[in-house]
């Protein structure tokens, strides 16, 4: 049954990249819409690629509109087609990405911003990107861990707050979480089928996610936080605990 769901998805999907690609020349240029038919268009174009992989999300909480730092834990390569279903923001990602054949296209008409890890001058050259994108009231979202994890939540660094703070913009706090109950101890765990860790690949990745019946997640759009007369490290903190105690709470379902 699952050979049969892959296959399935995989056919839609084909029609459906043709149409994003599309969507991609019209609507995006080097930026995300924030309002509008053309943000509407897109993010739903987001959510029906992400329905049809299986993933069925439940949202909670309210996001800022614009002009918001928004501060997210890091799980799979599939929180980046839920958030950008649910609120337009601007992704900052690793430079690799860049250079992907077809999806680095298009993630840089969607206006992200690149950090080249390692480089002299890249955290805080990303961190001017974000403070500029904020000023304009555009949104921008950074996976505070620097990697995707295994749902343990890892310290979040604090370099690229300064940019809400130079931008005097808000932070919002996002804990995202792929729930799977234990069938035998009952508990709440993370869906290990959602994990993109170390040398898993793409590939491996989308055949777990693919050959499942379903995948949920649950993403909580937490209390925001003032930049104002905080430090980095402040708003960092603040927003690790945030995070980590809301899904702490969701493992207690």
């Amino acid at each position: 049954m699952g050979t049969i769901r892959k296959l399935y998805r995989s056919l839609l999907l084909v029609p459906l990249l043709i149409i994003g690609i599309i969507l991609t020349v019209i609507f995006l240029r080097n930026t995300m819409p924030t309002s509008g038919i053309a943000s509407s268009i897109v993010k739903a174009w987001l959510g029906i690629t992400a329905r049809l992989l299986g993933v069925r999300i439940k949202s909670f909480g309210s996001a800022l509109p614009d002009k918001t730092l928004f501060v997210a834990n890091h799980i799979s390569w599939l929180d980046i087609l839920i958030l950008g279903h649910l609120v337009p923001i601007h992704f900052l990602s690793k430079q690799e990405v860049k250079t992907l054949p077809l999806f680095g296209w298009i993630a840089t008409r969607a206006g992200t911003l690149y950090i080249n890890r390692g480089g002299k001058n890249s955290a805080s050259d990303a961190s001017s990107e974000i403070t500029t994108a904020l000023r304009q009231k555009h949104n921008s979202l950074i996976f505070a861990e620097g990697t995707t994890t295994d749902g343990h939540i890892k310290k979040f660094h604090s370099r690229m707050m300064q940019s809400a703070i130079d931008a005097q913009a808000m932070v919002q706090p996002v804990a995202i979480f792929y729930p799977l109950r234990n069938s035998v101890t009952q508990e709440i765990e993370i869906n290990p089928s959602t994990l993109f860790l170390g040398n898993t690949t793409l590939g491996e990745s989308y055949n777990l996610i693919t050959r499942a019946a379903h995948t949920y997640v649950e993403v909580h759009f937490l209390e925001p936080i003032n930049s104002r007369g905080k430090t980095r490290n402040e708003i960092a903190s603040h927003a690790y605990d945030e995070v980590v105690n809301r899904i702490k709470l969701i493992k207690k379902q």
